[in-house]
């Protein structure tokens, strides 16, 4: 794939917002995860869907965080087994089923 289709089917991708509700397991779509937990492939479970997204304030406008709209609130384990909660923007995640499908085209 080119530089430009895998630009192009990376907005798409981005672009593409599902409709997630509280226990939807969800992972990140390939190539678009922008924080460090979880990998790849790892599921999370959707603990909160916001009426209206948050925005971090802490993070500059040369941040890829800025004004970013952290729609979802979602579980996740560590490496520890310990139980964390995250905000992520819901367009940068898919419902985990359709991981294995992704990684196979």
């Amino acid at each position: 794939m080119s530089d430009l289709s895998r630009l192009s089917q990376l907005a798409e991708d981005y672009l593409h917002e599902h409709r997630f509700q509280r226990g939807d397991l969800v992972t990140w779509k390939p190539g678009l995860r922008n924080r460090k937990m979880p990998d790849y492939g790892e599921p999370m479970v959707v603990v909160e869907v916001l009426d209206e997204p948050v925005y971090d304030q802490t993070a500059d406008s040369g941040s890829p965080y800025f004004r970013e709209p952290l729609s979802v609130r979602c579980l996740l384990v560590d490496e520890d087994g310990d139980a964390l909660v995250f905000y992520y923007d819901a367009r940068r995640l898919m419902p985990y089923g359709d991981w294995r499908s992704s990684i196979a085209n």
